[in-house]
């Protein structure tokens, strides 16, 4: 007789049986439409990540998603090698030769409301997922460029809108601006989802956070794109000097990714930059931006230091947090996972700083901590699957 006994996971279990897969075209089809996909512009922000990202999750429930985009691209040496196998229809094949659809999402590229019409005409929801910070996007867009149209917001023909979950608060926003009934708040959310084969190459690529040498100086990394307010430089520069001038014997360098774009700006240069005791010292250094890959084998020793604001979540915390490289962070919905400070809080901050140095031994504890965070937004989690399922219902 065997007997087994209780496992704490032993709820978990794959949504899709693997022995009564249907073929391709007999599976819910899901089109994700999106610009093309390259190797120049992959990391340029999260949002490319999160097409494929989706692709892999209804993938992996034993849906069929397709790509949908406006031209096939030409030239296979310039597409990311995880996306060559991707599924890929342009919408004029769509229009020539119909297949069923059973949902059609906007995530990387809005698309004619006639071609939505089309869409919804052979059966498909029309539903488009916001992945941006649109309402301080379009309240900055007009402040300060002028001419600049909104490009993100086609209206019309659409049945559902989403947001992703860090920017709940823009639900009633993205609804009324695309006139679209407000749901239930919890039904116009699209949950995060998260993987780290972007950063690995699908295990190609192998980056590890190293501890600094003997000769080394410690190093200390901020990634912001510094192009407006909800990421930039400012508060992690405040919290080092602040941090600094209680540490003066600190033998370390400072490294601002895409800071000559902050430095244009004159009131940071002339009354937060200059005044600085780590500038004063010679401690910092203005780089130009370079994407995570670069950055990471440039800075192998780095501490990063993160700050949003109106930003929950960001791909690079989980990024540096998988690969072992200490970030201080404050997205408070990840404030149980590594090295967390509130709001803007340059003590608390500051504070951690002065612990980086124990980090190498606690590089299993933080695994842990890396770990549990992916398997929470994870394309593959049951969990995360059954919640789009029923947001696709």
């Amino acid at each position: 007789m065997t007997r087994l006994g209780a496992e704490p996971a032993a709820g978990i279990k794959p949504v899709a049986d693997i022995k009564h897969v249907q073929p391709p075209m007999n599976r819910k089809v899901v089109l994700l439409a999106t610009a093309n996909i390259t190797e120049d512009n992959i990391f340029t922000n999260g949002l490319f990540q999160n097409v494929v990202l989706l692709y892999k999750m209804f993938e992996a429930m034993a849906w069929t998603p397709i790509l949908i985009v406006n031209e096939k691209p030409k030239n296979l040496d310039k597409i990311p090698e995880q996306i060559r196998a991707c599924r890929v229809v342009t919408a004029e094949e769509i229009l020539k030769q119909p297949i069923p659809v059973y949902g059609y999402i906007e995530i990387g590229m809005s698309i004619d409301p006639n071609l939505r019409k089309f869409l919804k005409m052979i059966g498909s929801k029309i539903c488009k997922l916001y992945l941006g910070n649109i309402l301080n996007i379009d309240v900055e867009t007009p402040i300060f460029y002028p001419d600049m149209n909104f490009a993100h917001h086609v209206i019309g023909e659409l049945d559902k809108i989403w947001v992703s979950p860090h920017y709940a608060q823009h639900d009633q926003y993205a609804a009324s601006l695309n006139h679209v009934p407000l749901e239930k708040p919890e039904s116009q959310i699209g949950p995060y989802v998260w993987d780290p084969s972007f950063v690995l190459d699908e295990g190609r690529r192998h980056i590890a956070w190293r501890p600094t040498i003997p000769g080394e100086k410690e190093l200390i990394v901020i990634t912001e794109p510094n192009i407006s307010f909800q990421k930039s430089s400012v508060i992690p520069l405040l919290m080092i000097d602040r941090w600094y001038r209680k540490n003066k014997s600190w033998n370390g360098r400072v490294v601002v990714v895409n800071g000559p774009r902050i430095l244009q700006i004159p009131h940071f240069k002339q009354n937060i930059y200059d005044t600085l005791d780590i500038v004063k010292d010679g401690k910092v250094e203005m780089a130009e931006r370079k994407d995570i890959v670069t950055t990471l084998k440039a800075y192998p020793n780095a501490t990063f230091i993160c700050h949003q604001f109106n930003n929950e979540f960001n791909y690079m915390v989980m990024e540096l947090m998988w690969l072992g490289f200490p970030v201080l962070h404050n997205a408070r919905s990840w404030e149980s996972y590594g090295y967390f400070y509130p709001g803007s809080d340059l003590d608390a901050g500051g504070a951690i700083l002065g612990q980086i140095k124990e980090h190498g031994g606690k590089l299993e504890i933080y695994k842990a901590h890396a770990r549990a965070l992916a398997w929470r937004h994870s394309p593959y989690n049951p969990d995360v699957q059954k919640a789009w399922e029923k947001l696709m219902g």
